[in-house]
């Protein structure tokens, strides 16, 4: 009954326009788009047509920000309260994301445009800027919500909030995906780094030293009392992405070009991905040495790369494997 009931709710109704928009992405396929338009135009005219009357967006059931860890949940939180910071900040992404498809589409895209400066507004309302609640913090530069001077104090305060937080993972279902990738952005990959390795509870050490082999649904895991949640359940897994296009630096730019630009960092000696594209495998791999950081990068035939090293260094290549 409870998904009937949130079927519409924020960060994961939205997948009816950001999948697609994620393949053409990758893969530069506008077919994708156009087939999918009618659905993805009826979810965002519908979020427009139910905005409240100072702006925002709440119509309906929603999860919020799933399963924070414990020390940060609300009293009352989920499908039982109210949203309307993360209701808000969906509707801006929906509708600035819908003004790009539009646009790449040639559909009218002025409407989702207004929609997106609108709603960007009235999140300034709701918005918790100094808080070492890390989801309120990662949502708004993650979304891009936020700019200049106010964007750089948000940044410093994730920092922050991460430390006060003794480098354990402060974020539920909709902003654990971005969480490293902001930290990073910040210019605090170290501190990104941090979360990632830290073994103590909430974090993704802490169920591999409890033995887990699949990723938990909850931070806590199993408590023997009560409903503790699915203990095979990817969503916060999907730090799988910073690994990849973070630490090992694999990033697809276009559909036969990638820009490598790793940055290793923390107490791992190396680390190296592979990504199967389309026209063969990208492989990245770091490791450190005596003298320095050796890089081994391999792209395939009919391919371009961005080669960007953490000394600075940029390159420029064609296929073939690379040392440096």
């Amino acid at each position: 009954m409870m998904y009937k009931a949130t079927g519409s709710s924020v960060g994961w109704a939205d997948a009816i326009y950001l999948v697609p928009y994620r393949y053409y992405q990758r893969f530069g396929d506008k077919e994708l788009l156009r087939s999918c338009w009618p659905m993805m135009k009826k979810y965002a005219d519908y979020l427009l047509k139910n905005r409240e009357k100072d702006g925002h967006y709440e119509k309906g059931v929603h999860l919020g920000e799933w399963l924070e860890p414990l020390e940060f949940r609300d009293k009352v939180y989920g499908a039982k309260a109210k949203h309307p910071e993360e209701c808000t900040a969906y509707l801006y992404l929906t509708m600035s994301t819908m003004a790009e498809i539009a646009s790449l589409l040639g559909e009218p895209c002025d409407e989702y445009q207004t929609a997106a400066g609108e709603a960007k507004e009235v999140y300034a309302r709701y918005a918790e800027l100094d808080t070492d609640r890390q989801a309120k913090l990662v949502r708004p530069l993650a979304l891009g919500l936020l700019d200049g001077e106010e964007k750089k104090k948000a940044q410093a305060r994730l920092v922050k909030a991460a430390e006060n937080f003794h480098y354990r993972v402060g974020t539920g279902f909709l902003s654990t995906p971005f969480l490293l990738g902001e930290l990073t952005e910040a210019g605090a990959a170290e501190t990104a780094y941090n979360v990632l390795m830290n073994p103590e509870k909430p974090g993704w050490l802490y169920e591999v030293e409890q033995g887990a082999t699949t990723v938990w649904e909850t931070w806590e895991g199993y408590a023997g009392k009560g409903d503790s949640g699915s203990l095979n359940h990817y969503s916060p897994g999907a730090v799988c992405q910073w690994l990849f296009d973070t630490c090992a630096g694999i990033r697809v730019e276009g559909e036969n070009h990638f820009v490598i630009a790793p940055i290793p960092g923390g107490t791992l000696t190396h680390a190296e991905a592979g990504y199967q594209s389309l026209y063969g495998e990208v492989k990245s791999r770091w490791e450190k040495t005596e003298s320095g950081i050796q890089y081994s990068i391999t792209i395939p035939s009919n391919c371009t790369a961005e080669i960007r090293l953490a000394d600075g260094r940029t390159e420029n290549v064609t296929a073939g494997k690379y040392q440096f």
